[in-house]
């Protein structure tokens, strides 16, 4: 077949427990599928590609200057409140760092992780197919498998022209991201087991002690308990 026809795979995803971070802000995956036209290759896509909504209306700005790399941000105040717990969250959210090339990479952690039983399942953190409002600035793409690794999503932007200061304007509910899986999948929302949340913690706390993870990743997954969906 031209167009083979591949079986889902389960994959669930939650929301990391956080003190700063109200349950109202998060957000659900929203799935594009855009097979409308009867066309294959489109409907090849289908339950394979996902929008990250935003949690947050913000902009940011960042860049480098005479005292390193760093960063601004100016919350939509009709959207909400600038409490203290806010601003915690921000900090907690965002961080800068100068790229070997000298450009500033922002960085933004969301405390969303995927698990699945699938060991080939791999994930794709691209542009948004209705892009961010963005100034001198490009999203970062990465990829990962999330079968032994569980990790929060962390998107990037990386400065275009090291003179001028980079800009993202994000707007709570708008997509910020878009995620693309290399096959298709059955995505649930799922509420954490005691083994996903120690496995899990055993797995990011690990590079506060490695420099390269490559070097004990298959002592890591032997940790991993055989199914967790």
């Amino acid at each position: 077949m031209v167009y083979p026809r591949k079986k889902k795979t389960k994959a669930g995803y939650f929301y990391i427990p956080h003190d700063f971070m109200h349950p109202s802000l998060q957000q659900e995956l929203q799935k594009i599928n855009r097979n409308v036209y009867g066309c294959p290759s489109i409907g090849g896509l289908n339950d394979r590609l996902f929008t990250l909504p935003s949690i947050l209306s913000v902009e940011v700005e960042f860049g480098i200057n005479e005292e390193g790399p760093y960063y601004n941000y100016m919350l939509d105040e009709k959207a909400h409140n600038t409490s203290a717990d806010m601003h915690t969250l921000m900090g907690d959210m965002l961080s800068v760092r100068a790229a070997d090339d000298g450009r500033a990479v922002l960085q933004q952690t969301i405390s969303m992780i995927f698990v699945t039983d699938d060991k080939d399942l791999e994930m794709t953190l691209m542009n948004p197919l209705n892009n961010v409002d963005k100034y001198n600035c490009s999203a970062v793409i990465g990829s990962f498998y999330p079968y032994a690794w569980l990790r929060p999503i962390n998107l990037a932007w990386v400065q275009d022209d090291i003179d001028k200061p980079g800009k993202i304007n994000l707007v709570k509910g708008k997509p910020c991201n878009t995620i693309f899986f290399n096959k298709p999948i059955n995505l649930k929302e799922i509420e954490p087991t005691k083994e996903i949340l120690d496995y899990m913690s055993y797995t990011t706390a690990s590079i506060n002690f490695h420099r390269n993870i490559r070097t004990i990743f298959n002592n890591i997954k032997k940790k991993r308990p055989r199914y967790m969906l």
